[in-house]
């Protein structure tokens, strides 16, 4: 009877172990997802792996995003995180594809292959994990390979942990050398593009924001007009992501940037003078 008595011990005992070994390995897969243990667009896991989706997914050809009516609660909280939809952009694949949206004309241009090298410098403050890495997927992806030296990532003072040993875990098992480079103290935009100027091994700078998407083509025409004359500084047709719904929707050639005389930026229409110098040739850069 003693005997028996010690085995139903051995055998609650380790029924209780079974039990508790189970219960940790559940409770601690959850944690890895849960919010409470990390920031809004952060990735689980500490060095999450490049992310690939079919290209029927979410955000797809730059099409809109629909947030369902029982999480759009949830969609407002977390749009006042980076001021835009967040739950959005993380639902799009970092690589998401987009639609070419260039005149026909610029398809079928030709340009040199020896146009010189970039290195392509993003700024960030405490940027979302899923736009910031969407923007160098788009360069990357979206660059002739010979052209991108580099791409320079300055963090101007972030403060979210997922921007920081993550970040830098991510980046350095992407194809393209990506360098973070790390402000001391909350320095503003041009200081910090100033930094990631200063480190730059390209014979171009080329300059991003932290929350856009490249498309197909976007790079090489820039580098040829710098390649022509070199004192040249350029700037693409700037389209727009819906802060909303992340749409991609093209922007318009009729127009361009400029600052008024109380120095506020808005856009003007393409004068008359130089639709008459390009004589109707759109595909030509507006001065």
């Amino acid at each position: 009877m003693k005997k028996f008595a010690y085995c139903k011990v051995v055998l609650a005992t380790s029924l209780v172990w079974v039990l508790l070994d189970m219960f940790l390995l559940l409770y601690f897969s959850e944690c890895n997802k849960c919010d409470e243990k990390k920031e809004r667009g952060l990735p689980a896991g500490d060095v999450p792996e490049p992310v690939q989706k079919p290209h029927e997914g979410p955000g797809e050809m730059g099409k809109p995003v629909v947030i369902p009516k029982e999480e759009q609660e949830k969609m407002k909280e977390m749009f006042k995180i980076n001021q835009f939809n967040l739950m959005a952009s993380e639902m799009i694949a970092l690589n998401r594809s987009l639609p070419d949206v260039r005149l026909e004309g610029c398809k079928t241009k030709v340009y040199a292959d020896n146009l010189p090298t970039t290195s392509v410098v993003i700024v960030f403050h405490n940027e979302a994990w899923s736009t910031l890495l969407r923007t160098v997927h788009s360069v990357i992806n979206r660059s002739p390979r010979h052209m991108l030296e580099e791409i320079v990532l300055v963090d101007d003072a972030s403060e979210r942990d997922f921007l920081k040993r993550p970040l830098e875990s991510y980046v350095k098992k992407l194809k393209v050398p990506v360098h973070v480079i790390r402000m001391e103290q909350r320095s503003g935009l041009i200081r910090a593009r100033l930094k990631g100027a200063a480190a730059s091994k390209g014979q171009v700078i080329t300059f991003l924001d932290a929350h856009c998407e490249c498309t197909v083509g976007w790079l090489e025409p820039l580098l040829a007009r710098i390649k022509a004359d070199r004192r040249t500084v350029v700037c693409p047709i700037i389209d727009v992501i819906s802060d909303d719904t992340f749409e991609y929707m093209a922007g318009s050639d009729m127009t361009y940037g400029g600052f008024n005389w109380k120095l506020n930026f808005r856009w003007y229409p393409v004068p008359q003078r130089e639709m008459d110098r390009r004589k109707g040739d759109r595909t030509l850069p507006v001065r």
